[in-house]
């Protein structure tokens, strides 16, 4: 049977310049024992593996300063993040900092503020740890976090099951009413005054004076972004949708949007390609092929 090959989440300012979360499997379905994921790079519209592993790498999350962190959340394996300077796409360096949690997503502001969350393994509920530049530290956690974005750290916002939105202070979470008890899986925090966050049951927004539901989606949202004025939803089999007013527009329906970066040009993850606009309109494409090209001679590591 034919391998599985799928790209699963993307960060970088184009699809010549990125970072992504790419998927291989045995073709019959993904389980971890017979699966691997991979770290790929794209730099000068190259790629390159950087590193791949049987089990599951959970998140991705580039730095200003071009680190990379991936979380690793793995029943074989453990869980914690893997680190790299990010510098040299031929020659990969990485340094594993292991969390007594199975890491299912990782986010910072900078080298100094990086959050991981996941469920602990020592203890019977779900973690948070701070990366300050030099360790790790265990702070409170609001339940069970899904996506976390901010813009300070005292105004960053975290999202997650059971209608989960919670802000963090500087010092504390502070759980915040979603009047929801959907999961919700996309969190983008613009200004104290406008914030967004999506999931299963559609688009919400917010400020830090409360929520409220704006639009039902027509299936499953992942995550949403503003990019150039727009707020852009990846609504997966909808495709990418645009928020305007009380509805979901369709904005580009060929793009089955799973993972969403808008930090210089609007870049987008599919299964199948990366994609990448200046105006939300005219799409650069990247197909999945050069990632089954890169890999084929590297044997399997089940």
């Amino acid at each position: 049977m034919p391998l599985g090959h799928a790209f699963r989440k993307v960060r970088g300012p184009s699809i010549e310049d990125c970072h992504l979360l790419a998927d291989r499997w045995d073709g019959k379905g993904w389980v971890e024992d017979h699966a691997e994921s991979w770290v790929v790079q794209v730099s000068a519209g190259r790629m390159f593996t950087l590193k791949s592993q049987v089990g599951w790498l959970t998140g991705l999350w580039c730095s200003p300063s071009g680190r990379v962190y991936v979380s690793q959340g793995s029943g074989s394996l453990g869980g914690g993040i893997h680190v790299s300077p990010g510098e040299d796409p031929s020659a990969p360096q990485w340094a594993f900092h292991e969390l007594p949690l199975l890491a299912v997503g990782v986010w910072g502001l900078d080298d100094r503020f990086v959050l991981a969350w996941g469920p602990r393994v020592d203890k019977r509920e779900d973690g948070m740890f701070r990366w300050d530049g030099r360790a790790w530290h265990p702070i409170p956690c609001p339940g069970q976090v899904i996506s976390v974005h901010g813009l300070a750290p005292d105004l960053v916002y975290a999202v997650g099951r059971k209608g989960l939105i919670a802000r963090w202070d500087g010092s504390r979470w502070h759980p915040v009413p979603s009047y929801t008890q959907a999961s919700l899986s996309g969190i983008h925090v613009a200004s104290q005054d406008e914030m967004y966050a999506c999931g299963g049951n559609g688009v919400m927004e917010g400020s830090i004076y409360g929520w409220s539901e704006v639009v039902e989606s027509p299936g499953q949202v992942l995550e949403v972004t503003k990019y150039k004025g727009d707020t852009l939803v990846a609504g997966a089999s909808s495709g990418l949708l645009r928020l305007k007013g009380n509805r979901l527009e369709p904005l580009e329906p060929s793009l089955p949007v799973t993972s969403m970066d808008s930090r210089e040009r609007l870049v987008v993850a599919t299964p199948e390609e990366l994609a990448d606009s200046l105006d939300g309109k005219s799409f650069r494409r990247k197909p999945l092929s050069q990632f089954v090209d890169l890999t084929r001679d590297i044997p399997t590591m089940w």
